[in-house]
């Protein structure tokens, strides 16, 4: 094994650790749980039998098999980027309501 694949399998261990820890203490939604620990077992399957992912790349048409990796990573980034935003949005309007709530009742006591 590898240098870079021992590194990946022991950063994947460690993440997966702290998933369970967050999930325990809940500060892990059980959907979010589920995610990133499949996203992590995947990690490691494609790390440990990096042919997976060259039978995929034929299968997708794709060079390499570590390209489809990157395709699915930076699309898996942009797609939790989209959630966060969205997320992110509907904060900023929440707490904009809340303000004018509490500006309004204030004025009401002046």
């Amino acid at each position: 094994m590898m240098l870079v694949q021992f590194l990946i399998i022991a950063f994947a261990v460690l993440v997966i650790f702290r998933t369970i820890l967050n999930f325990k203490k809940k500060r892990v939604v059980p959907k979010t749980f589920i995610f990133w620990m499949g996203l992590w077992v995947i990690v490691i399957i494609a790390t440990v039998l990096p042919q997976s992912t060259s039978i995929l790349s034929k299968i997708l048409g794709v060079g390499r098999g570590v390209d489809v990796a990157v395709y699915f990573s930076i699309l898996l980034i942009f797609f939790l980027l989209y959630k966060i935003m969205v997320r992110l949005e509907k904060i900023e309007h929440e707490i904009t309501q809340i303000v004018r709530h509490l500006a309004l009742k204030d004025s009401e006591k002046k």
